[in-house]
């Protein structure tokens, strides 16, 4: 690795946690709240921010890769212990993910297709809405919401990231499901937060295209 490409690694690492001390004060002053201990958010932030940076240096996807750790480091850990993925955060994150898609297509037209992205997220989104229809201990509305975002960012890539992207996550929510079944933290009838293993499928997929 080059001496501009360390130098960018630890330039990122340092404002992941910055971002990841921005997340948490952010959390606590939502009107449900949720406090996070400090230097949990902050070096998950600096990791992902890190990582993205090594693996994702010259893409010019990269921007759209750290939006997507970004809502991974923001969402996971309140879906896991609260069940629950804040509207202050999943609402707006689907303009920011479409201004993102469109400045990356701007800047680099031959990185991905932006009609591709905006059918990925409604298709997605109406899936998501059915399956929340039928019974909610499938998906959550909060899922229902994230996921038009997620779609945009895999579907700008290929149609092959977007399926990727949701067998990981269905793949990891199973494995999930399964060990705590089989430890006894968890019944066939116990609700799985779908939230955290979508966010990892969608920053792998974009993280690891290949």
């Amino acid at each position: 690795m080059q001496a501009a490409e360390l130098m960018a690694v630890g330039a990122a690492a340092g404002l992941g946690g910055a971002a990841g001390t921005g997340i948490r004060l952010m959390l606590a002053r939502l009107r449900r709240g949720v406090v996070v201990p400090i230097g949990r958010l902050e070096s998950a932030g600096a990791l992902v921010a890190a990582l993205t940076t090594t693996l994702a240096w010259g893409r010019p996807t990269i921007g759209l890769v750290l939006l997507a750790g970004w809502l991974l480091v923001a969402l996971s850990g309140v879906d896991i212990v609260h069940h629950r993925l804040p509207d202050a955060i999943t609402v707006p994150a689907l303009p920011i993910a479409a201004a993102a898609v469109g400045v990356t297509y701007l800047l680099a037209p031959t990185s991905g297709s932006p009609l591709r992205a905006a059918a990925s997220a409604a298709v997605l989104w109406a899936v998501f809405a059915a399956m929340a229809r039928v019974s909610s201990s499938w998906m959550g509305r909060g899922d229902v919401k994230l996921i038009p975002t997620l779609g945009l960012l895999m579907g700008y890539g290929s149609a092959a990231a977007v399926l990727l992207g949701l067998l990981v996550a269905f793949a990891l929510g199973s494995v999930v499901a399964l060990a705590g079944m089989a430890l006894g933290r968890l019944t066939p009838r116990s609700a799985i937060p779908m939230g955290p293993h979508l966010l990892i499928g969608c920053w792998v997929v974009l993280l690891l295209p290949a």
